[in-house]
């Protein structure tokens, strides 16, 4: 979860890793609240006054730059930490509580809330930790149950928090539809800059004679932007080094190990390059086009007519395409929703036409057509796809679902809107899976 980073040096770790221990630190250090930390000695009330003040300082604070909400640390009226102040669980109110209050007295809904409660050695006493990173939804208004037209919206200010005047509130949704624009900006820059690269290095002439489309003529690219965008600098071939590095890492805990790059690390503009299979640019905000090349193979009965795309082959390389996409931004400290898009390309203009198959056996002789010439588009949750591969596949069946449906097909073979890979129909792809349980 990306959090502002004054938070983090504060309290000298990430608020995801803190323990008793940490929060002792701060009070003897007297750590300041701030715009992104709240400290709090007492639960809130289960009346509606107190469920309100718990809305109120969540919205304030995913207004803001994101950040944390600690309860069980007495700032002692003076803004910092001046005590620790553990308490026993209120009855019926905890997690599912909070959260229950934060779904009916805020919104929109403020997204990616994580809530935890602490344990502390005084037996039987806990602390909370409610942490949140700045909302792409914002502004989030209070308003209680049934009374929808009696809207606040607060805003982190310094160590206290405050009501927008209607002129702001204004403003803040120009802010989010002007976001939300930019974002399909940005994704569309990252696109052409990745689909300019892989056209160079497919099209460039080999030592052996032709180049690179005569091997591989079709490629699936997956281009993805964060909504609150990363940072990871990339300035230096040892900071472009590490990038690539940690990126093969944790492209090789996807579904399939097809998305790990080759070395060296290539220069870029803010970005690291990296060519062969596969393909792509990590950018230091968090985005990232990456493309694999997809199987094709000349029918054995038409070896003339057009040749076959293997479905199930791209459905897989969708999946780990859209992980290592999600694992990159995460990376960053990119948080919010990831806006992805899918496209198929032919660096063979002889080729014309596919036709789209299953297995050795199936659909032999079912219509040919071109690729679709229009990307699939979708927007998954960063932090649902980084956590859960299922959310993975989840996310790559919307996108080959469209691909597949401009090419004739009806649905995709291998993966379900689930989030499940039927593992029966895969036959000789099933020994690529390694990130998947395959019994």
């Amino acid at each position: 979860m990306a959090l502002p980073a004054r938070l983090t040096a504060a309290l000298g770790q990430h608020p995801d890793g803190l323990t008793e221990d940490d929060l002792k630190k701060a009070v003897d250090n007297q750590i300041p609240e701030g715009v992104d930390l709240d400290w709090k000695k007492d639960f809130y009330q289960g009346t509606d006054a107190g469920k309100k003040e718990l809305a109120k300082d969540v919205c304030a604070m995913a207004n803001t730059v994101g950040g944390l909400i600690v309860i069980g640390v007495d700032d002692g009226k003076q803004d910092y930490a001046h005590a620790l102040a553990p308490a026993e669980p209120a009855p019926g109110r905890g997690e599912e509580w909070i959260r229950s209050v934060l779904a009916n007295w805020i919104q929109p809904v403020v997204p990616n809330v994580d809530v935890r409660s602490l344990k502390s050695a005084d037996e039987g006493k806990v602390y909370w930790l409610i942490t949140l990173p700045p909302s792409t939804q914002a502004p989030h208004a209070v308003a209680a149950p049934g009374n929808d037209y009696n809207f606040r919206v607060h805003v982190r200010h310094g160590t206290t928090t405050r009501t927008l005047a209607e002129s702001e509130i204004a403003q803040r949704y120009r802010d989010r539809f002007h976001a939300a624009s930019s974002d399909i900006d940005r994704l569309h820059d990252v696109f052409t800059a990745g689909l300019r690269c892989l056209t160079t290095h497919v099209t460039a002439e080999v030592p052996a004679g032709g180049n690179r489309a005569s091997w591989y003529p079709v490629w699936a690219t997956v281009t993805a932007v964060p909504a609150v965008r990363g940072n990871c600098s990339l300035t230096t071939q040892a900071e472009r080094t590490a990038a690539l590095e940690r990126f093969s890492t944790l492209a090789g805990q996807a579904v399939t190990n097809s998305m790990q790059p080759d070395h060296p690390a290539l220069v870029g503009r803010r970005q690291v390059r990296f060519e062969g299979i596969p393909t792509g640019q990590l950018h230091q905000d968090g985005s990232i086009c990456a493309a694999l090349p997809l199987e094709i193979r000349a029918a054995p009965h038409d070896p003339d007519g057009p040749k076959k795309l293997y479905q199930r082959g791209l459905e897989l390389a969708l999946v780990a395409q859209v992980q290592a996409a999600a694992a990159w931004a995460a990376e960053t400290g990119a948080a919010g929703d990831l806006l992805l898009s899918a496209a198929l390309h032919c660096f063979d203009d002889d080729l014309g036409s596919l036709r789209l198959v299953v297995s050795q056996s199936a659909f032999q002789h079912g219509p040919a057509g071109p690729l679709p010439a229009t990307p699939a588009q979708t927007t998954a949750a960063l932090a649902a796809i980084t956590t859960d591969k299922k959310e993975a596949v989840i996310a790559a069946y919307s996108l080959v679902s469209d691909l597949l449906a401009d090419m004739g097909a009806h649905q995709p073979h291998v993966l379900t809107p689930d989030g499940d890979i039927r593992l029966d129909r895969l036959e000789d792809y099933r020994s690529t899976l390694t990130g998947w349980d395959a019994k």
